[in-house]
C-alpha cells in the first residue's frame, strides 16, 4: 500500500445485492489459500453468495476457510468432486498458476461460471486452450484483475483516451516487495496432497518452499511478472486501447535470494504498434514504493495506483526540490476493487453480458510477462508474437543425407529409423548434421534397446580437432542421466539434473520423446510430456550456435534407435 489508504470497506449491508435473499449463488471455493479465501468472502459478504463447498489440497487450509466463511460447508481434497456437484453454480479459483487453465477449463465443462485469480495461463501456448474452451461452453469468466473493476482507474482512462495528458510515449511502471529473511515454511505433510499440488508439472520430491512459494519456481509460478507486472500490463493494454507487444526485452538476476529459481531483481521494456514504450522494475528485497503506473504524454503525466489518481500538467510550477509540478487533479479510490470485480462477476453471472475481466484481454496480459520473462533468461529481444518457423524434417527415413558419420557403418538406417549400434568402443561416437542452428525446438523419438548403456542428443556443438570429440550441450539418455542437461566435453558437468521421481518410473527399454528448446540463454528440455530441465546459461562465452548430433557412449555394447526427428527455427 503506496502513502495513501483505502477507505474503509465498511458493512456489507450498505451495498445492494445481486441477488435475491431467494435466488443466491452457490459458489464453490477451488483453492482456499490467502487470496481465494479473500475473494469468496467479498462474494459472500458483497454479493450474499453462499460459499457452500471448498477443495483444497491441504486440510488446514480447508479448515480455516470453512471456519470463515461456512463451517458447514462442505470439502474435497480434489476439485473435481466439486466440479461434479450440480448444486454448485459458479466457482472461485485460487491455486497456483499452473492450475488456472486446467482448472478453468474443466469447470465451464462442467457447467460452472469461473472467477479465476490472475495471471489467466502458465505460459503462451495455453492462451488459445482456454479461450477456445471459454468461447464454447458460454460460462462467465472473470479473472482477477482488479484494476479494470476500480472507478478512479475507470476515470484514468477516460482522462487519457479524452486527450488530458496529450499523446502518451512512455509509460513507467514498477512494484516492489520484501520477501527477505522469510522462515522456512512449516507444513504438515500427512495432511497435504503433494501429488494432485505438482498436476502436470515435473514429478520431485516435497520441497516446504515450492509449496508454500510456489510463485517463484518455475513450475507453478513465473516470479514478479506474472505475479505483480500482469496487473499493470493489464491496466496499460486497457487504458491504451493496445494489448500486443511488437517487441520484449529485459534483465533480471538472483541477488539476495537465491533459494528461489525466479529473478528477485528485473528491469523488462515492451515497445507497442501504437508507438508507445512499456517499461516495468521490480525488486522482492525492498518495499519501498510498492507499486504504480506513470504515463507520460505531451501535455502532461498522470500517476495512477491503487489508491489514487495524481494529474501533473506540463505546463506549470516546479516544486524547486522534487521539480514535480503541483497536481491539478488529484482522485482518491473509495474502496477496494475486488470487491467492485466480484460483483461485476457476479451481476454477469445474472445478465450473462461479458465480465470486465474476459478471457481474451487477459491472456493478452498474460502474454506479455511471459514474453518478458523469456527476453529476461534469454538475453535476446524477443519479437511479439514470435513468427517461428515450420516443423522441418531432420531425418528422411531412408538414408544419412545431410548427416556426417563418425565411424562408417556403424550408424545405419533400419524400418524407417536411425540406428547407431557397437558391440563395445574404446570412444564416444556421433552422427552429425552438416548443418548448424542456433535458436530452435527439437523434437524427436529414441528408444534405448534393453536400457544398456549411454546415449544422447547433442545440439549447439561443435567440432574439436580430436576425432571422435564434440564441444557442446547433450541432452542424456541412459543410466541415471534421463532427462538431464550435460555439457560434452567443454565443462564436463551435468547443468541440469532430472528430479528423481520423474524418471524412476519410466520403461528404460522402451520408446520415449525429447523436446528441446534453446532460445538464447535459456534451454528446456522435455522427456515424455515432463519438463525435466529449466535451465538458463550463465556462463558468458558459451556457443549459441552448432550443429545436431546423436551420441553412443564408449563401452560395452549398445543399440539406440531414434525416429521423426525434425526441428523447428525460432525467430
Amino acid at each position: 500500500m503506496t502513502r495513501r489508504g483505502f477507505i474503509a470497506a465498511g458493512s456489507a449491508l450498505s451495498y445492494a445485492r445481486i441477488l435475491g435473499a431467494n435466488d443466491r449463488l452457490r459458489v464453490g471455493l477451488v483453492g482456499a489459500g490467502g487470496r481465494g479465501t479473500y475473494v469468496a468472502r467479498y462474494a459472500k459478504e458483497f454479493g450474499n453468495a453462499d460459499i457452500a463447498a471448498f477443495a483444497d489440497i491441504y486440510q488446514p487450509r480447508i479448515d480455516k476457510a470453512k471456519q470463515e466463511l461456512n463451517a458447514n460447508g462442505d470439502a474435497h481434497r480434489d476439485f473435481r468432486e466439486l466440479l461434479n456437484r450440480k448444486d454448485i453454480d459458479a466457482v472461485v479459483i485460487g491455486a497456483p498458476d499452473h492450475w488456472h487453465v486446467p482448472m478453468t477449463v474443466a469447470a465451464v465443462a462442467a457447467g460452472k461460471d469461473v472467477y479465476v485469480e490472475k495471471p489467466l495461463t502458465h505460459s503462451v501456448e495455453e492462451g488459445r486452450t482456454v479461450i477456445d474452451a471459454v468461447r464454447k461452453s458460454g460460462r462467465i469468466v472473470q479473472v482477477g484483475y482488479q484494476q479494470r473493476s476500480y472507478p478512479h482507474m475507470a476515470q484514468a482512462r477516460e482522462l487519457i483516451q479524452g486527450g488530458r495528458i496529450g499523446t502518451v510515449t512512455q509509460v513507467l511502471t514498477w512494484w516492489n516487495q520484501n520477501y527477505m529473511n522469510r522462515e522456512e515454511p512449516r507444513i504438515d505433510v500427512s495432511k497435504l496432497e503433494w501429488q494432485q499440488f505438482l498436476g502436470n508439472a515435473c514429478p520431485r520430491e516435497f520441497d516446504p518452499w515450492r509449496y508454500s512459494q510456489w510463485r517463484w519456481f518455475w513450475d507453478y509460478g513465473n516470479g514478479t511478472l506474472t505475479d505483480l507486472f500482469s496487473h499493470w500490463i493489464d491496466t496499460v493494454h486497457w487504458v491504451m486501447g493496445d494489448s500486443v507487444p511488437t517487441e520484449a526485452r529485459g534483465q533480471g538476476s538472483r541477488f539476495l535470494i537465491p533459494w528461489y529459481e525466479c529473478p528477485d531483481t528485473v528491469s523488462v521494456e515492451l515497445t507497442y504498434p501504437k508507438n508507445f514504450q512499456v517499461s516495468y522494475v521490480s525488486t522482492m528485497v525492498t518495499g519501498m514504493e510498492d507499486g504504480g503506473i506513470l504515463f507520460r504524454g505531451t501535455e502532461g503525466t498522470l500517476r495512477l495506483t491503487r489508491p489514487f489518481i495524481e494529474v501533473y500538467p506540463e505546463k506549470g510550477v516546479d516544486d524547486k526540490r522534487t521539480h514535480v509540478r503541483k497536481a491539478s487533479l488529484t482522485v482518491d479510490a473509495k474502496r477496494e476493487g475486488t470487491i467492485d470485480h466480484v460483483l461485476n462477476w457476479m451481476d454477469c453471472i445474472k445478465t450473462r453480458k461479458q465480465p470486465n475481466a474476459p478471457v481474451e484481454s487477459s491472456v493478452d496480459a498474460a502474454n506479455a510477462a511471459h514474453w518478458g520473462n523469456e527476453a529476461i533468461r534469454s538475453g535476446r529481444a524477443i519479437s511479439t508474437p514470435p513468427a517461428d518457423g515450420a516443423w522441418l524434417p531432420l531425418f528422411n527415413g531412408r538414408d544419412l543425407d545431410g548427416w556426417i558419420q563418425d565411424t562408417p557403418g556403424l550408424w545405419s538406417v533400419r524400418d524407417g529409423m536411425i540406428v547407431g549400434k557397437h558391440t563395445g568402443l574404446k570412444w564416444n561416437d556421433f552422427l552429425r548434421t552438416r548443418d548448424t542452428y542456433e535458436d530452435f525446438e527439437l523434437a524427436l523419438e529414441f528408444r534405448l534397446l534393453n536400457g544398456e548403456g549411454n546415449s544422447g542428443v547433442q545440439f549447439r556443438s561443435v567440432n574439436d580437432l580430436q576425432p571422435h570429440e564434440l564441444f557442446g550441450y547433450q541432452a542424456d539418455i541412459g543410466q541415471q542421466y534421463w532427462g538431464c542437461l550435460y555439457d560434452e566435453s567443454r565443462r564436463r558437468k551435468i547443468l541440469a539434473q532430472a528430479p528423481a521421481p520423474a524418471i524412476e518410473k519410466i520403461d528404460k527399454n522402451g520408446w520415449h520423446t525429447y523436446v528441446v528448446k534453446a532460445l538464447g540463454n535459456h534451454i528446456t528440455i522435455t522427456l515424455d510430456g515432463m519438463r525435466t530441465v529449466d535451465y538458463t546459461e550463465t556462463e558468458r562465452g558459451i556457443l549459441k550456435r552448432g550443429l545436431i548430433a546423436l551420441q553412443v557412449h564408449a563401452g560395452p555394447g549398445i543399440e539406440v534407435w531414434f525416429r521423426n526427428i525434425r526441428i523447428k527455427e525460432l525467430a
